[in-house]
């Protein structure tokens, strides 16, 4: 039986790498977002924000012909690139491909939608990602496009559903207490090789052999957009070469504390913007100079 305990401050601690005074944007990684449609602009532009927020050194985002210069102008600090179609296809799988290969990790869904070309897309790149050895988080729409191939024997593997994604990725409807879901959450992770986050009140994150219960957060998240931020966030640590379970407890952790201090300061009207801006508030008390 693997005995869960609860996330807490030390979990950042861990992960979060000192500076030193020499350094540059690339010893803090980059990180590739793939993700975006017409309808979902804002996901990957929200993903790649928090992520810098939380300290990775570059962003790279590849996004639909169609979204690519709207996603460009919620920020200049995004580094955006225009795939060749309205929607993540076949035909840009060697631009992904060179620019998987530039970075140190990679997260794969925000706003990406349900294309049957795109769908089809994405356990394709996951294993583009394995044969390179880059770690991979899978969100959103990506999570229901893995249903069938999670088990793909990529040993750095995140997955982040909430519980109708976990149905449709598992078949397995998780109940709202987390020590019920603790079980099927271990098996899961055991079966596919995998850190599982699955996302609630309490979310439980494991990699089969450690468990981890978040407590952080509140109901005023229940907002679009807050998972894309969450994946951001992760995605900085996976790019930084944190292990993927420490990388999941840790963003996990920082996710719900900001939104802790947010509700503080505008009750439950936050937005997943607002959890983006408040990020270096929370994360500056585990800012360190290297010696």
């Amino acid at each position: 039986m693997v005995r869960p305990s609860f996330s807490s401050s030390s979990d950042v601690r861990r992960v979060v790498k000192p500076r030193d005074p020499h350094s540059h944007k690339g010893d803090y990684g980059r990180l590739l977002i793939v993700g975006g449609s017409d309808v979902y602009s804002g996901a990957p532009a929200l993903a790649g924000m928090a992520s810098l927020r939380t300290g990775v050194g570059l962003v790279f985002i590849a996004a639909p012909r169609r979204v690519a210069s709207v996603i460009r102008s919620y920020s200049p600090d995004l580094i955006v690139h225009q795939l060749n179609d309205d929607l993540v296809t076949s035909n840009s799988l060697a631009l992904i491909e060179g620019l998987l290969a530039r970075s140190d990790a990679l997260v794969l869904g925000p706003g990406i939608g349900r294309d049957p070309e795109t769908t089809a897309m994405i356990p394709r790149i996951v294993e583009d990602a394995a044969s390179m050895n880059k770690p991979v988080l899978i969100d959103a729409d990506a999570i229901r496009a893995m249903a069938r191939n999670i088990g793909c024997n990529h040993s750095n593997l995140v997955v982040t559903p909430h519980a109708g994604e976990f149905k449709a990725l598992s078949g397995v409807e998780a109940p709202e207490q987390w020590q019920k879901r603790v079980p099927i959450c271990v098996d899961f992770a055991k079966r596919n090789s995998c850190v599982l986050l699955l996302k609630g009140h309490e979310t439980v994150v494991t990699d089969g052999n450690s468990v981890k219960v978040n407590r952080t957060g509140n109901p005023g998240m229940a907002k679009g957009g807050m998972g894309d931020v969450l994946s951001g966030i992760i995605g900085a640590f996976l790019a930084q070469n944190v292990n993927p379970f420490d990388a999941a407890v840790a963003g996990a952790y920082l996710h719900g504390r900001a939104g802790d201090m947010l509700v503080k300061m505008k009750g439950f009207h936050m937005i997943a913007s607002d959890l983006v801006e408040i990020l270096p508030a929370v994360l500056k008390k585990f800012d360190q100079i290297s010696e």
